[in-house]
Order: structure tokens, then C-alpha cells, then sequence
């Protein structure tokens, strides 16, 4: 096609992520050929691309964390790895012929709507601005490095950097490693990196629930059903999609049916664990593998959280415990108190002194479309109108903001089932507004005030009902409490809520000039 920043276009995208590509994907098959995909990347992949820690992969299983319209038989295990997933990704581009409808190397530093035009000008760090009558956001959640804030930081002499942005050139091989953070990131790469260093001290401020990983890799007559049987295919995507749905009931927690059964099978772990108010099976299961994997009592007391299982993210692995038993790795749970040199000072006066800090601190999950800067009717922010908390209609509109939609956004988020499955849904109602949009011959809608305000009242008072609520810190919520990552009900409910659009629940504005 052609990029000429001219042409007005009818659908911009941003980001070459899974939602950008799933996007592409559902205009070329509707016959729209008028969009274009900035990425500020030279390749598709998003978060997959950017990520490359050891050990990095999903923790929902392969043929469910994969489009419905691109299964892949070629997953090799249960759970995918980043570079298979990154292979997907890069497959997709081009078995559906999108990269002629990306713009790669293309930061976009704002988006405005123009009222005069009824278009959105994206505005490009190079200085091109591309007109489009609808703007859609594929940015993600998982793309900011979050650094822990820590007196001292910037005086380390020695080499870091954040599992975000690996330094591959860097050798870890005999030197003394801290790594600051202990959440999925760096369980993920802790077990990989204890092989080579001389040392490896992790710093845990709180302990996470860790459950068994049913991880294996699929055998040559598996492979050969999955590619040449299609409805076994089909059968076995939905036989990890109900596994993955039925575990939303470990996340609710009023009026849950299964909340009697699950206490008696809980009762049956061994009496120094029944102190805790167990919550689900998973809790069974996390407290089983830590028998299992550790013998020392006063050291499983350091891994135990006090909080209520699913409260943070739960991690699927196998070897975080077993690693942290070996000689030359150490828990340290007492908290930093700051970095001096090249010793980190906990508060109990203990001075470590490393070669180099990794940090696993994650990512900065409340910013959604930040740094990109929004602006709608009015001249309004969108960084304003989230100033305190996130939130949109449905995950995916805010009010004063025509035609603009987004991908992944807030309270889209799930504890349990596939986030592909959640943004395909996102996708089908962005696609039944647009043919709305052409149908009826507007320039634009928006979502009313009253309808994000009901709808987003109605998913906070759900959301204060399940374990997320819980009196733990997580990346679900924002500095002041508020949950405004996650989904609050069953993937299914979703998808059939995003099938049927209340089109009264809109604004319209009719075209000037049809």
C-alpha cells in the first residue's frame, strides 16, 4: 500500500503486537485494506520481541495462548517459549501478508482528534503525521520496566540492568549475581542464571504462591493429529480452554459453590500448614510442591506467603525451589535497606557485596497507553481523564475519545484463561463498531458518560468480591488500591458481552459530507 502520509487513512493501529497483528488480520479478512500498523520496533512481536530473558516463557498452555483463526501444530510443549511464541507471531505477519501494512522504526509520540476533520492525526517522533478516521491501541501492558526505588541506586559500581532489557553481552559466569525482585520474571530466569554464576543472592520481599508446572513436550503422533486431524485439534483447544475457565471459581469468593469441598480437600495437607485460611485447590497444590521440594521447615517458612492465593499472580514452575536449596544461591528476606558501592545493605545491617544486579521487578502496568500522549473532544488527555485509576467502557472505549479503541486495556486482564482469547474478543467488537460506523454513515461514536459509569461500577463492586481485593500489593492495582487490570468473571462472559454491542450506549455523530 501506499504510506503517503497524506492519505487518510481508516484504521491506525499501534503496535505490531499480538493485538496489532490480530487487528490486521480481521480488517484484511472484512476486505479493509485502508489501515497501517506504526511500530517503534524493527519486527513484529511486541512483548515477545523486547523480552528475551533466560527461561523467559507463557504460563498458559501453547494451544490456547495462540489466535483461534492460526492454530499452530508446531508448538513443541505444553508451554511455550519466548522464541517459539516470537516464531508465531512472526508466521502469522506473514502468512496473512501484513508486513506491507506495518511502518516499522515508527515511534508515535501522540495521537489528537481533529473536530474540524473528524480524524485522528498520529503524530510520528520523525515528524509525519497520518490521518485516520479510527485510531486503535495495541500497546500492551507489559512493555515499561518498573525499577524498584531504592536509596542508593545510581552509586552501584558494579554492572545491572533489568531482565526487561537482558544484556546478552554480558558474561555471569563466576561472579557474584543479586538479583532484586522475585515475581514470575525472575522465577523465570533465576533457575537458568544459578548454573554459571559463583554466587546468587535473591532479595525476596514477599513470597509468591507457586503451583506444579503439567509442562511436557508433545510426542510425533500427537504433532501429526494436531496438524493433519482438525477437529482433534479444535477438541484439544477447547479441552485447555475449559481448564483454564473452571479456574476462575479460585478467584471468586462470595457465594463460591465449590468453597465447602475445597476446604475439606485442603484439610487432609499436614497440620503445620492448617493455620492458613486456604482458599482453593491451587493453595493444595503450591503447599504440596513446597513438601515436595524443600525439607528444611525454617526455610519453607520464608516461602509461604500470607496473603490469600491468587491475591498476586500465581506462578507455574519446577525449579524455583530446587534452586534456591543449592549451595551457592541464598534467600535474603530482610528488606534493602539501600546500594552502597558494591554492597547491598539490608535493614538488618547485613552488607552483600556483588559483581552485578539483576533486576526482576517486572513491568510498570498502570500507565496502559503511556508514553503515547491521547487527546480527544476538547483538547481533553487521556492521562488526565486516568489520573486516578484507569478505566474504560468494556475495556476497550472512554468518553470523549471518538473512534478510538483499545486493545488489552484496563480491567481486561484474567487470572486464568488465555489473554488472546480476551483481545480476539476486544477485536470482534471493535470490528462490529466499525461496520456500525460504515452502516449508518457516521463520522464517529464514543461511549456516554453514564454507560462507562455503570458499566466500570458495576466491575469495581464484582472485582471487590474476588481474592484480587485482598490485602496484598500486585500489579493489578494502582497506587491507590484500585484494580484496574483485571477482568472480574469468566472468559466466556466476556466474549458473549463484546459479541453484542449496546450500540444505544453510544454517541454518534453523523458525516458532514456523505
Amino acid at each position: 500500500m501506499n504510506n503517503n502520509s497524506k492519505q487518510i487513512l481508516e484504521v491506525a493501529i499501534l503496535g505490531a503486537g499480538i493485538s496489532g497483528l490480530g487487528m490486521a488480520v480481521n480488517l484484511l479478512r472484512a476486505k479493509n485494506t485502508s489501515f497501517l500498523i506504526f511500530e517503534k520496533n524493527e519486527g513484529v512481536g511486541g512483548t515477545w520481541r523486547e523480552n528475551t530473558y533466560p527461561g523467559l516463557c507463557c504460563d498458559v498452555p501453547s494451544h490456547f495462548y495462540s489466535f483461534s483463526f492460526a492454530m499452530n501444530p508446531d508448538w513443541s510443549k505444553t508451554y511455550p517459549e519466548q522464541h517459539e511464541i516470537l516464531d508465531y507471531l512472526e508466521g502469522i505477519a506473514d502468512k496473512f501478508k501484513i508486513r506491507p501494512y506495518i511502518k516499522f522504526n515508527a515511534k508515535v509520540l501522540g495521537a489528537k482528534y481533529n473536530e474540524d476533520e473528524n480524524l485522528w492525526n498520529v503524530s510520528l517522533d520523525s515528524g509525519e503525521i497520518y490521518k485516520a478516521k479510527t485510531l486503535v491501541s495495541g500497546l500492551g501492558q507489559l512493555n515499561r520496566p518498573k525499577w524498584p526505588e531504592i536509596r542508593g541506586i545510581e552509586t552501584f559500581k558494579g554492572h545491572s540492568f533489568h531482565s526487561a532489557q537482558w544484556d546478552h553481552d554480558y558474561e555471569l559466569k563466576g561472579k557474584k549475581v543479586a538479583v532484586i525482585g522475585n515475581g514470575p520474571s525472575a522465577i523465570g530466569f533465576i533457575p537458568i542464571i544459578a548454573k554459571e554464576v559463583k554466587n546468587l543472592t535473591v532479595f525476596q520481599r514477599t513470597p509468591n504462591w507457586i503451583v506444579p508446572k503439567p509442562d511436557r513436550i508433545y510426542g510425533p503422533f500427537e504433532r501429526f493429529c494436531l496438524r493433519y486431524l482438525p477437529l482433534f485439534a479444535r477438541m484439544y483447544r477447547f479441552y485447555w480452554f475449559f481448564l483454564q475457565e473452571r479456574n476462575y471459581l479460585a478467584f471468586y469468593q462470595k457465594h463460591n459453590p465449590g468453597t465447602k469441598f475445597i476446604e475439606k480437600a485442603i484439610s487432609a495437607i499436614s497440620t503445620k500448614f492448617q493455620l492458613f485460611n486456604f482458599e482453593s485447590v491451587y493453595q493444595a497444590g503450591a503447599l504440596m510442591l513446597l513438601d515436595e521440594q524443600v525439607d528444611d521447615s525454617k526455610f519453607k517458612e520464608k516461602l509461604i506467603p500470607n496473603y490469600p492465593i491468587g491475591c498476586k499472580r500465581i506462578i507455574p514452575t519446577n525449579d524455583y525451589f530446587p534452586t534456591l536449596c543449592q549451595d551457592q544461591v541464598e534467600l535474603e528476606t530482610s528488606l534493602i535497606e539501600k546500594i552502597s558501592d558494591n554492597k547491598i545493605v539490608t535493614k538488618d545491617g547485613n552488607e552483600h557485596e556483588v559483581d552485578t544486579i539483576i533486576y526482576g521487578t517486572g513491568f510498570d502496568t498502570n500507565i496502559f497507553i503511556s508514553p503515547v500522549k491521547i487527546t480527544g473532544l476538547g483538547g481533553i488527555q487521556l492521562d488526565d481523564v486516568w489520573r486516578n485509576g484507569a478505566e474504560a467502557y468494556r475495556g476497550v472505549m472512554v468518553p470523549n475519545f471518538p473512534n478510538f479503541f483499545i486493545c488489552y486495556g484496563p480491567n481486561t486482564n484474567t487470572g486464568h484463561v488465555s489473554i488472546i482469547y480476551m483481545i480476539e474478543s476486544q477485536i470482534l467488537f471493535i470490528m462490529k463498531c466499525l461496520k456500525y460506523l460504515k452502516k449508518n454513515k457516521l463520522s464517529y461514536v464514543d461511549v456516554k458518560d453514564d454507560a462507562m459509569k455503570s458499566y466500570n461500577d458495576n466491575i469495581q463492586k464484582k472485582l471487590s468480591e474476588t481474592v484480587w481485593a485482598g490485602s496484598c500489593g500486585s500489579w493489578y492495582k494502582n497506587a491507590q488500591g484500585k484494580i484496574i487490570n483485571n477482568y472480574p468473571g469468566y472468559g466466556t462472559e466476556y466474549y458473549l458481552m463484546m459479541a453484542n454491542p449496546k450500540y444505544s450506549e453510544f454517541n454518534t455523530n453523523l458525516r458532514s459530507n456523505t
